[in-house]
């Protein structure tokens, strides 16, 4: 199985030159902090052999016949210019470290300012295309699902890859580097003595790899918390008026702590073998340097007397390598907590979406105008995991110019099978056609072009008035958007606000009334121009007075467009051209009001129980 945080870590490639750029940064660093290491070798020389001349200790550590050739070489160019007093050396040599130091300090600053800057910009790309996946998401996978999780994963889940991101790109390549170039000068001193130092690693990289898959597993949990969270907030704060009025608050409050102790367990989990994973490290470490420091006294102490700062210089090594090492413990653990998050990610990128974008089938022929009929022929549809389908076999036709009003009881199948006309639901069978062509052999954005939706619920984003009314379309002129609003009778209320047209709309519309906002969202609809209208039931919960002037508004736009109204009232319906009853997904009977109310039982049963006088 392919590793998610791999997969998702390819995005890093997109900036190659900054990479090289960071990369760069980071070898300065290194070798500065290798060279650093070499120059303490040298001080150490020169305070612990204060007998030797600084001309012999060049030849004795650079000159000697098993040193390399180009070590020899630097050797006999630094011999002229060795001075003659070992403090003045000492003197040299610090600060040729002070100069390495400052160097090291800007190749790390150049590389962490570049790396912090890749992983967020990184961390935005993945927000952006799991964004641009869930708008083209198809409806049913959004109802099956629910927003809440997908909203978790966009803000929350992108959150641990940016830190992974950070740290296999940031500190832990320039300790990485610093330690590999620490072991270096270790195995140039000593060989043998850094090769016993190293036994420990083996069993390091096991203890890292078992605690790596248990933080994994608590942090995938702890992402689904998250998810569950969310929703509760989501529900809790949409629904408040509901909450407060049956004193629900106990009941939110209770069920949001349940949840909340449930992400605060899998955190702590997550928490405790993060913790743990340090320490054991850190103790891995010490053990090595003890035994090895107690082999280093060994071999200066003991009778083979081996040059004391040599062995000092190969412990500093030994430890300034464990040192940058370190930091890798918390790299397993970001990067597998990144990894648990870039799975949840690569998850949202499987979800079936709507032929609109990039992967649109081209070869289709855009939707013409409607101008002659549509026509449902035996059309199926069943919600996933429901037993009975919502649209059972209809069969209408529809002549261009109508107004069909569609009644029936809640779940009759309504809002179903006019969702299939906009294709937000694709049918289980039959086909729809507009002019006789199947609407699944049209381009999906040009079919929507020519439909308009008005819901039952007044949808309003954040911004101004006239940028709701334009909503989706751009630069559009102030005169249409002003000509639009005036078919849905809004432009009355809107210039009588201090603002107009500018006013500022706050979270859902508030500050409008429901008619206002009802008759905004139908100006909007007007601004496209379409030649079928769907409203779904569109006037159910406002006023008689704004229903009054919606009806008004309905009875312009009807000239010259296919109309369906789904409605609750009675004054909406018994206008329309024709009613069609429905039930149980089936279409029940069809005809005008007073035909229905002499045959159907049904529509006169509605009338009496359902249908609203207005």
């Amino acid at each position: 199985m392919r590793d998610p945080f791999l997969i998702t870590a390819k995005i890093l490639l997109r900036y190659k030159w900054p990479l090289g750029i960071a990369l760069c940064g980071a070898l300065v660093s290194a070798v500065s902090f290798g060279a650093g290491i070499g120059g303490v070798l040298w001080a150490l020389s020169f305070l612990l052999n204060k007998g030797v001349k600084v001309e012999q200790l060049v030849r004795d550590k650079l000159m000697s016949e098993d040193q390399p050739a180009w070590v020899q070489e630097i050797g006999q160019a630094l011999l002229p210019h060795v001075p003659d007093s070992p403090y003045q050396a000492f003197l040299y040599v610090m600060a040729l470290i002070a100069g390495l130091t400052v160097i090291g300090s800007i190749g790390r600053y150049i590389h962490e300012v570049i790396t912090i800057t890749i992983s967020q910009r990184a961390a935005m790309a993945w927000r952006a295309r799991v964004f641009r996946r869930l708008v083209r998401t198809t409806l049913v996978d959004l109802l099956q699902r629910g927003s809440s999780d997908h909203i978790s994963r966009i803000t929350f889940d992108t959150r641990p890859l940016a830190r992974a991101y950070k740290a296999i790109l940031g500190k832990s390549i320039e300790q990485l580097l610093k330690g590999m170039v620490a072991v270096i000068v270790a195995f140039y001193i000593d060989v043998w003595l850094t090769l016993i130092a190293l036994v420990g690693a083996p069993p390091v990289a096991i203890l890292l790899r078992k605690f790596g898959k248990t933080i994994r597993r608590a942090s995938r949990r702890a992402m689904r918390q998250r998810g569950r969270m969310v929703s509760a907030l989501t529900e809790a704060l949409d629904g408040m008026r509901v909450v407060k009025v049956h004193n629900a608050e106990g009941y939110e409050r209770r069920r949001f702590g349940l949840i909340n102790r449930g992400l605060y367990r899998e955190e702590t989990k997550t928490r405790t073998v993060a913790a743990l994973s340090s320490p054991v490290v850190d103790s891995l470490g010490l053990l090595a340097v003890i035994g090895v420091a107690s082999l280093a006294a060994w071999w200066v102490l003991g009778p083979q007397g081996r040059d004391p700062a040599e062995f000092m210089t190969v412990l500093l090594a030994l430890a300034a390598a464990a040192n940058s090492l370190r930091p890798l413990a918390g790299l397993n653990n970001r990067v597998n907590e990144g990894r648990a998050a870039a799975g949840r990610i690569l998850e949202m990128l499987e979800i079936p979406v709507e032929p609109t974008g990039p992967d649109a089938r081209h070869d289709l022929p855009p939707a013409r105008r409607a101008t002659e009929s549509i026509v449902f022929e035996n059309v199926s549809f069943t919600y996933p995991a429901q037993p009975q389908p919502a649209v059972d076999g209809i069969s209408l036709h529809v002549p261009h110019g109508e107004t069909v009003a569609v009644v029936g009881g809640n779940g009759s199948g309504k809002t179903t099978l006019l969702s299939l006309l906009v294709r937000l639901l694709e049918p289980d069978s039959g086909r729809i056609l507009i002019d006789g062509v199947d609407i699944a052999a049209m381009r999906l954005r040009s079919l929507r072009e020519q439909i308009a939706v008005v819901t039952q619920q007044s949808v309003l984003f954040e911004g101004t008035i006239g940028e709701n009314i334009s909503y989706g379309r751009r630069y559009v002129a102030q005169e249409t958007i002003v000509g639009a609003a005036r078919i849905a009778m809004a432009d009355e209320f809107v210039q009588a606000l201090p603002d107009g047209y500018d006013t500022r709309l706050g979270e859902h519309g508030e500050g409008l009334s429901g008619g206002q906002r009802q008759r905004i969202c139908i100006a909007r609809a007007v601004l496209t121009n379409p030649s079928i209208f769907i409203f779904d039931e569109a006037t159910s919960q406002i006023d008689a007075e704004s229903e009054a002037k919606i009806n008004q508004a309905l009875r312009q736009l009807r000239k010259g467009r296919t109309v369906f109204v789904i409605a609750h009232r009675l004054s909406t319906v018994a206008d329309a051209d024709r009613i069609v009853v429905m039930d149980k997904g089936k279409v029940e009977d069809q005809g005008s009001h007073e035909q229905l109310l002499k045959r159907c039982t049904l529509y006169r049963t509605l009338t009496h129980a359902q249908l609203q006088a207005g």
